[in-house]
């Protein structure tokens, strides 16, 4: 039986937003001009449905940016990339990082996912679930969860040897601007145990990171559990989380 979450996923106008958002990468929609609705929808022979929801992507990313007067959209050039994500330090720093992606579903968001991601509860999402290993040892277990208008077509990238950073900025035109990181001990979850090979109830370091865009919306709300015995890829990789390791081991 095909659910509700995937209906709306797969209705999801692909190739329109490819062609609006290619036209702002190129330049064809030129920089600070406004384009209205009605504009979009004769220039593209797009349902206002399809163009509702690809807009809400070019919002989220930076591309459009809607007058608060009228119903015209600010177009933007695509941001350049600011912010080296952990796949790409740790690469820079002579370590082996590599990704499994153990599923990609889309689900309704519960609340913390909405909260986080701005979203109404119960809108669908993508949720990435991946192993990261650093020099072949696993590392983390992780939890991605990406509005669907972001990245249409996660489910068929390949990330074992790529920044998924990278892929939602070449790829999918979502360029990271701004990241926002909690960290916190907390007692390990079953699936924690199981991936990363400790036992049920040991504590891991969580990261909580959420990568923004440029007019400071979220795209990806990621939630990080990380091995403790892993503390000098910690120390490297997330040096603000190995604090919170420090004072729980009472060192400095």
């Amino acid at each position: 039986m095909v659910n509700k979450m995937d209906m709306e996923f797969h209705a999801f106008p692909r190739e329109l937003q490819e062609k609006i958002e290619g036209d702002i990468v190129a330049g064809r929609l030129i920089d600070r001009q406004e384009v209205s609705l009605n504009d979009l929808q004769n220039t593209y022979q797009a349902s206002l449905a399809e163009l509702d929801k690809v807009v809400r992507g070019a919002i989220r990313k930076g591309l459009l940016v809607q007058n608060a007067l009228d119903n015209r959209f600010v177009v933007h050039a695509k941001p350049q990339p600011k912010i080296i994500s952990v796949f790409q330090h740790a690469a820079r720093s002579g370590l082996s990082p590599r990704s499994i992606v153990r599923a990609v579903e889309i689900l309704p968001a519960h609340k913390i996912v909405a909260h986080q991601l701005q979203l109404k509860v119960g809108e669908p999402v993508f949720q990435q679930t991946r192993t990261r290993l650093v020099n072949d040892m696993v590392i983390a277990n992780q939890n991605n969860y990406i509005p669907i208008e972001v990245c249409p077509g996660l489910e068929t990238v390949d990330l074992a040897h790529t920044s998924f950073q990278t892929v939602l900025e070449g790829r999918f035109n979502a360029v990271v601007c701004e990241v926002k990181e909690d960290f916190r001990l907390s007692e390990s979850n079953p699936e924690d145990a199981a991936i990363l090979g400790i036992e049920s109830g040991d504590k891991v370091l969580i990261v909580e990171r959420l990568s923004l865009g440029a007019t400071g919306l979220p795209l990806v709300w990621a939630d990080i559990h990380i091995r403790l015995d892993c503390y000098h890829y910690v120390q490297d990789l997330w040096p603000e989380a190995a604090a919170v390791v420090d004072r729980r081991r009472g060192t400095k």
